[in-house]
């Protein structure tokens, strides 16, 4: 039976004063999180986050490094990348169900939980093995680049907008 990873960081002599802030590394085996088609690799989540004490509790900022492997939203073919993320966390004794704080007992954080969720929103959901890939049947459907797609929008005449129509048949010279 697997055991779950953990990273657990006392924090108790970091908030004897506020403003007191400590580095602590990433380096953590994680499951594969699978978001749409695109999974995280086995390989270890790493990066480095700085905690830093405020009243009733402490900050957490910092990013971490991930693989990911995938299929191209266009031919299917696998593809596969790095990712970085960035944390920005605040645990607060007492936080409760506020929606931008984490709640904790005021001595030790769990950066498991944290870890796991940055994670998950930092897998790319529609990957491309490259920019101009042209798809299973490029004839049928042809593809752009951004690149073009903003040429083509800038080339393009404005679209009046039809609530205003009527507004274009009045004349409003002054003939006098």
């Amino acid at each position: 039976m697997a055991r779950a990873p953990r990273l657990i960081v006392d924090v108790t002599d970091l908030r004897r004063r506020l403003g007191q802030r400590r580095e602590v590394q990433i380096d953590l085996d994680l499951a594969p999180t699978t978001v749409v088609d695109t999974s995280s690799t086995a390989e270890p989540v790493v990066g480095a986050v700085v905690f830093e004490s405020i009243e009733r509790g402490v900050t957490v900022l910092g990013s971490i490094e991930l693989g990911w492997d995938g299929s191209c939203r266009r031919c299917l073919e696998p593809v596969s990348g790095r990712v970085e993320a960035e944390i920005d966390e605040i645990f607060q004794v007492g936080a409760g169900d506020h929606e931008d704080l984490r709640d904790f007992d005021g001595e030790q954080v769990d950066l498991v939980p944290v870890v796991a969720e940055t994670v998950a929103f930092a897998l790319p959901l529609a990957p491309l093995c490259r920019e101009d890939c042209p798809g299973p049947d490029p004839d049928r459907y042809p593809t752009r680049t951004e690149a073009e797609l903003e040429a083509e929008a800038a080339a393009a005449p404005p679209v009046a907008d039809p609530r205003w129509a009527a507004l274009a048949e009045l004349d409003l010279r002054d003939d006098a």
